[in-house]
């Protein structure tokens, strides 16, 4: 009994995922803190701070019942380092303090793939999603300014990314928590944070000699976004003839 018991059940859950499956698209945008992570050999020589930027894209999706969804998007996400150090001075008892301010800004083309798991009801549900992301490092841009009372910008240009060693390719995982909103049956709103976490060393450093430094320079990032998905499209459904 209780073997059929459970195959029932199982029934039940596959034709309710059929009845209700349902694709959709969207876009999001927010804030990205960049959080480059290396050994301690680099970090005690170089503080390297969160630099804060943002990201942005479209997605597109598939729900199999109200509380399992598989979503890819397609996102822009700044990510990189600041370096900010100061020192002060007294010329003819005026304090002046002199600062420098260096920055890169990395551009990158992501390409998460999420199994996103839901708890709720029909106006608003909780999520969680986790699952691998593919990214392109497309664009470099690196900034230094020197503040004596006003800032002074010393340099700033694109940096030529495959002539100084960076890895174009990065592999990271995901994991998110979210909000979503119903508005009546069109659309729905969400809110959502996420942690980012770069497998990837994106630069290493030249080898000296024999000398191999293992640095393990990689990107890590926190990020909060609000965002609009639409369903497309019927719910498709091969069993909804059927009746209980």
């Amino acid at each position: 009994m209780k073997k059929y018991s459970i195959i029932i059940a199982a029934l039940l859950i596959t034709l309710t995922g059929n009845i209700y499956a349902q694709t959709y698209i969207g876009f999001k945008g927010g804030y990205n803190a960049g959080i480059t992570t290396a050994t301690r050999s680099i970090t005690d020589i170089l503080p390297v701070k969160t630099l804060h930027g943002v990201t942005g894209g479209i997605i597109a999706g598939y729900s199999f019942s109200p509380y399992f969804d598989l979503q890819t998007e397609l996102n822009i996400t700044q990510k990189g380092f600041k370096i900010e150090e100061s020192m002060g001075f007294d010329v003819f008892n005026f304090p002046i303090d002199i600062g420098v301010d260096y920055r890169n800004r990395f551009t990158y083309l992501e390409l998460p793939i999420l199994a996103k798991g839901k708890i709720g009801n029909d106006v608003i549900k909780a999520y969680a999603a986790v699952g691998p992301q593919f990214g392109y490092l497309a664009k470099g841009r690196s900034k230094g300014n020197i503040n004596v009372l006003v800032p002074i910008t010393v340099f700033d240009r694109n940096l030529k990314l495959d002539n100084l060693g960076f890895e174009r390719f990065e592999v990271s995982g995901v994991a998110a928590l979210g909000a979503e909103f119903n508005l009546g049956n069109k659309a729905n709103l969400f809110i959502e944070g996420r942690y980012t976490h770069g497998f990837t060393d994106y630069y290493r450093l030249p080898q000296l000699g024999d000398l191999a430094l293992d640095t393990d320079i990689r990107n890590k990032g926190i990020s909060a976004t609000v965002g609009v998905t639409f369903p497309i499209g019927g719910r498709t459904s091969g069993t909804s003839n059927y009746r209980f």
